[in-house]
């Protein structure tokens, strides 16, 4: 596989300055993308950090058609910025790699605080085709992966931010807080772990992360019956579902059932939070300067 590059150079190889792992977003040409890049600029400046916006070529040479997805990506994304907020879009660097795209996005994510992408494949063929690679990333980047769905209903855009606890100690629960403040919405816990727990402890959690983020409002329900149903039902009106890449049970795939579950059979985006960064660059800080005036994620 080739391995050329075009694009700006980031500013974190640059001399002396400090690195500033970016939001990444995977932009392949679809409306979708740039629907995920525009969900990415917002997150990227929830963070104050610079915006990649990313295209791999599946060839050994990259293009200047490459180059051109990027940069209209990027133009749509600072147009709609100025629509919708008034001050500056985060930095936006636009980068055209060669080879497999979840290959080197893969690479990439080892140096992003998000990874950003679209998936039109919601369904029981989610994994097929070209959702392969959003499906491959769930399982294998090094940073958390936002899946962008398009807008299923208009009530979602402003719905809750719904985690999914199946571990009391989910690295889920705090990446929700971040993304319930980010987005000043309320916040759903659905607690569908196996085993009822009685002592007490994620309900301590959740009270410990209130105090970090006195802005959300949280709701808590424990799923006691059937998991899978609780789950499409709950998030048929979230904004953002927001679950845990479970590292501990030996399995050939790295996706758990629930996790399949939230990828192939549920509308809204996506959040899955790898088990090794229970909180990731930037993701247990929020500028409330920043935040006060976003525009709309949907």
């Amino acid at each position: 596989m080739g391995s050329e590059t075009c694009g700006v150079p980031a500013e974190s190889v640059v001399g002396t300055q400090e690195v500033q792992a970016p939001v990444i977003a995977g932009i392949d040409g679809s409306e979708v993308a740039v629907r995920a890049a525009y969900w990415a600029a917002i997150e990227a400046d929830a963070r104050g950090v610079p915006l990649q916006l990313v295209h791999v070529a599946m060839h050994d040479e990259v293009s200047l058609e490459g180059l051109e997805l990027v940069l209209t990506a990027r133009q749509t994304v600072i147009d709609r910025w100025g629509r919708t907020c008034e001050r500056p879009a985060p930095a936006i660097e636009p980068l055209v790699l060669a080879g497999d795209p979840a290959a080197r996005l893969a690479e990439l994510s080892a140096a992003a605080t998000l990874l950003v992408l679209g998936d039109n494949q919601a369904g029981p063929l989610a994994g097929l085709l070209c959702g392969s690679v959003a499906v491959t990333l769930a399982g294998a980047a090094r940073c958390p992966v936002a899946l962008i769905r398009p807008l299923h209903n208009a009530a979602s855009a402003v719905g809750p931010v719904l985690v999914a606890v199946e571990e009391t100690e989910s690295p889920a629960l705090p990446a929700a807080f971040h993304a319930a403040a980010t987005r000043h919405s309320t916040l759903l816990v659905a607690d569908i772990r196996r085993r009822a727990v009685a002592d007490g402890y994620l309900e301590d959690l959740v009270v410990r992360y209130q105090r970090q983020f006195p802005t959300v409002t949280v709701r808590s329900v424990t799923v006691a019956g059937d998991r899978h149903t609780a789950l499409e039902r709950f998030s048929a009106t979230a904004q953002l579902l927001v679950i845990a890449r479970d590292g501990h049970r030996k399995l050939r795939t790295p996706l758990n059932p629930t996790l399949h579950l939230a990828l192939h059979h549920t509308h809204c985006p996506v959040l899955v939070q790898p088990e090794a960064k229970p909180a990731a660059a930037g993701s247990d800080h929020v500028d409330s300067h920043r935040t006060s005036a976003l525009p709309a994620f949907g």
